[in-house]
């Protein structure tokens, strides 16, 4: 990919918004006047690029091509997987809500087209092509492994020491004091603290998310915590006193049941780097990966305190609190890019491949290695929920990297 495709990216997400419209029949007059804009300058090849999108052979033709496939199962279940990425996943101005009576075609190319983006571009060449069908072996055969998504799995370590498989329990865990511990049919743990006494001893359990893991967990205060995978969060089972505090590692997004009288704290990085995020009742994220260069606090919605030592900042919703060599900092945040991995997408906006393999290698539990030096920045949306050869293949199509895919690691390479 030439640097002039990059940089045209994001004017491709914009007629990607335009394109899934006029598939939904909810185009408005301007946008049909930018599309014909777009269209009356176009080549032959770009006039069917648009045309096919509303085609049923073009679509299917171009999913082959862009999956390096010609197996109708592995199509079908290509497109399977689209679709299922596309319910879970929250990009508002591409991805909307469908109606049933839509075709499946048509749904599968508004996926292709709102979601697969390092992305559009690439979804554009494969599309605009001449038609040839070929697969191209000489790009499939370096992946002689494969990795599954992650999924909703953890480990509940009780206070005695037991351990608890949580993908595969249900009902009634433990009981720990008063305070009851539950799976509920949604695959939820909650956490009812019954009539616990504030003069008992404080209990404490930690749910682990290994790599390639992501949970829900619903405090005894009734707060909700979703954590990211290769995460860990460090709770009382039952909240006494004037404070209700927790440890984190890894990621989490919090929505903190109201309480004026007794804030809401979040301690992440130990001694050494230490970070408080102090709120009343609100909904963020805190990144706290030990691989990341920076510590961040992000505010959704409410207010909150982010201190680190005798330095503190006060984030509005919107903001960002950045720690990095002890030194704190704020910034105006991207909402969707910071929850991102919570609605089930990999955004990739203007960031290097190290940043993209280490959510690759905490979300698909492989070993990155680097054979040469990749200095390009990557823009896309890539569903989780797909395999990691297709979301490799989704990268390698931007013409900038190269992978090699063995057991479980993945060598990375200049193309």
């Amino acid at each position: 990919m030439a640097m002039h495709d990059q940089d045209s990216i994001q004017k491709m997400q914009e007629l990607a918004a335009l394109f899934f419209q006029k598939l939904q029949g909810t185009i408005q007059p301007e946008g049909e006047q930018q599309l014909e804009a777009w269209l009356l300058p176009q080549t032959e090849e770009n006039r069917k690029f648009y045309q096919s999108l509303t085609d049923q052979a073009s679509i299917e033709s171009a999913l082959r091509s862009f999956y390096s496939v010609n197996e109708d199962a592995a199509l079908k279940d290509m497109l399977t997987r689209i679709q299922q990425g596309s319910h879970e996943t929250s990009t508002p101005e591409i991805i909307t809500e469908i109606p049933v009576r839509k075709t499946w075609y048509r749904y599968a190319a508004a996926a292709a087209i709102g979601i697969l983006i390092v992305g559009i571009a690439a979804t554009f060449w494969l599309t605009s092509r001449t038609g040839d069908d070929q697969t191209d072996t000489s790009r499939t055969a370096h992946y002689n492994s494969e990795a599954l998504p992650g999924s909703d799995k953890a480990i509940l370590q009780l206070e005695d020491g037991r351990s608890i498989l949580l993908d595969t329990a249900s009902g009634e865990l433990a009981k720990q004091g008063e305070t009851h511990i539950r799976k509920n049919e949604e695959g939820v743990l909650s956490y009812d603290p019954g009539n616990t006494g504030a003069d008992t001893a404080m209990v404490y359990n930690k749910i682990i998310t290994p790599r390639g893991g992501q949970y829900q967990v619903t405090l005894p205060d009734g707060s909700k915590v979703w954590l990211n995978a290769a995460s860990s969060l460090r709770f009382p089972v039952a909240f006494k006193g004037r404070e209700r505090v927790v440890e984190l590692s890894g990621e989490a997004y919090f929505e903190v049941a109201q309480n004026a009288n007794r804030p809401f704290k979040v301690n992440v990085g130990g001694k050494e780097e230490p970070m408080q995020v102090e709120v009343l009742g609100t909904g963020f994220n805190i990144q706290a990966y030990a691989d990341e260069p920076v510590r961040a606090a992000t505010l959704v919605n409410g207010k909150v305190r982010v201190n680190n030592g005798n330095a503190h900042v006060i984030l509005q919703p919107g903001q960002q609190a950045r720690l990095k060599e002890l030194s704190l900092t704020t910034a105006s945040a991207d909402l969707e890019e910071v929850l991102a991995w919570k609605n089930g997408i990999f955004y990739l906006q203007d960031v290097n491949i190290q940043n993209i393999m280490r959510q690759l290698s905490r979300w698909y539990d492989v070993e990155v290695v680097y054979e040469g030096n990749i200095t390009q920045q990557f823009v896309g949306k890539i569903p989780r929920t797909m395999n990691l050869s297709d979301v490799l293949k989704v990268l390698e199509s931007t013409g900038w990297v190269h992978f090699k895919f063995e057991g479980k690691t993945v060598t990375v390479s200049p193309d």
